[in-house]
């Protein structure tokens, strides 16, 4: 109707068809910061990440019984964001708020931007006008204490009228600003990139397709968190871990299935096996439905995944025994088979994940 009565009148109308795909966009760009830190806090923390429940991302430093926790928002912008901005639509009053939960110690209140953060303040100059200091702050890491005094003073003063205290009580210690490497266009590039870094240093023979398994893996696991939306405000803790959060033995878990459902190369299996002319055809038609499994990714095969495994660590090969023989012992001890998954089907499984030990043992 709007439309209408302005082209009646003669003026242009203009539609931005691109607003929704850059929401979306920056809605994705949680989820890659997410994933980011999950990478960063590798090798430091037992974490747990939590996104879009208690704020934006949250994280705790331990993913059973967490003592500490850290809140963050995380805000975009294609050019720089305001700390007036940050007041005016509330989002330090928000953060602040999280210091009101005694269920945990709170160690960091963070302000995620992918932009530098414009911090503007009024002084008195030299001819006692006053007239406007702006600086652009894009380090990593800024404490809040850090701004210009003035801007601090803002800061406290916000906090104290929405909370309804005095200014003296307001603490600004725990806030800081962050600046992200991640770009709105590339965010997805970047943490991948940062991914393989990871996984290349950590497992040197880790294969480009394990690589783009574990990263894909990962990102769905967040994004599902992230929009999973029927979880009460007032949910337990064991309830948000495990609807909206990932922890690092989840990444550990995800890693590890990666590398070792990695699968070989039909005749690398084919001469650990040992297959004869009539079981080489029928293993060779088993290959091919797995190679579909797994870029299924379907939960009935990841459970059996699991299952092989612990099967195959509860039962070690024995050194006089053939890989096929011991397929066949593994595969007649397994107290519950999936109809699915034939003999032959759940041979190649686990002779492929004895190529992939022997694979990272040399």
């Amino acid at each position: 109707m709007a439309k209408k009565q302005a082209e009646k009148d003669g003026k242009s109308v203009s539609v931005d068809t691109k607003a929704g795909s850059r929401a979306y966009n920056r809605f994705e760009m949680q989820v890659s910061q997410t994933l980011y830190m999950a990478i960063e806090l590798y090798s430091d923390l037992n974490y747990l990440l939590v996104l879009d429940h208690y704020d934006d991302i949250t994280l705790f430093d331990d993913d059973i019984s967490p003592g500490v926790v850290s809140y963050y928002q995380m805000k975009t912008s294609e050019d720089s964001i305001s700390i007036d901005t940050a007041i005016s639509e509330a989002w330090i009053a928000k953060l602040y708020e999280q210091l009101s939960d005694p269920a945990w110690m709170v160690k960091e209140l963070g302000l995620i931007t992918n932009c530098p953060l414009k911090v503007s303040v009024k002084v008195k100059g030299d001819d006692g006008e006053p007239h406007s200091e702006e600086k652009k702050y894009t380090a990593e890491r800024t404490p809040f204490l850090s701004f210009n005094p003035i801007m601090v003073d803002k800061l406290k003063a916000d906090i104290a009228k929405r909370k309804g205290i005095s200014v003296d009580e307001v603490d600004l210690s725990k806030f800081v600003h962050m600046r992200t490497i991640l770009s709105i266009p590339k965010h997805r590039e970047i943490v991948e990139q940062r991914m393989n870094d990871f996984l290349y240093g950590q497992y040197p023979r880790i294969t480009m397709e394990s690589a783009k398994t574990v990263f894909g893996a990962m990102m769905n696991l967040l994004s599902r968190c992230q929009s999973y939306e029927a979880l009460d405000k007032d949910a337990t803790f064991v309830e948000v871990r495990q609807k909206k959060g990932i922890s690092k033995s989840d990444f550990s878990r995800i890693i590890e299935e990666s590398m070792y459902i990695d699968i070989p190369e039909f005749q690398e299996i084919d001469q650990w096996m040992g297959y004869s002319e009539e079981e080489r055809m029928k293993a060779a038609l088993e290959y091919t439905k797995i190679l579909s499994d797994v870029r299924g990714k379907s939960e009935s095969f990841a459970a059996l995944y699991r299952q092989l495994r612990s099967a195959s660590q509860g039962n070690p090969r024995n050194d006089e025994e053939s890989v096929k023989d011991y397929c066949e012992r593994v595969y007649g001890g397994l107290t519950n088979k999936n109809p699915i998954y034939n003999k032959t089907y759940v041979g190649i499984l686990i002779a492929s994940m004895l190529i992939n030990e022997w694979r990272r043992s040399v």
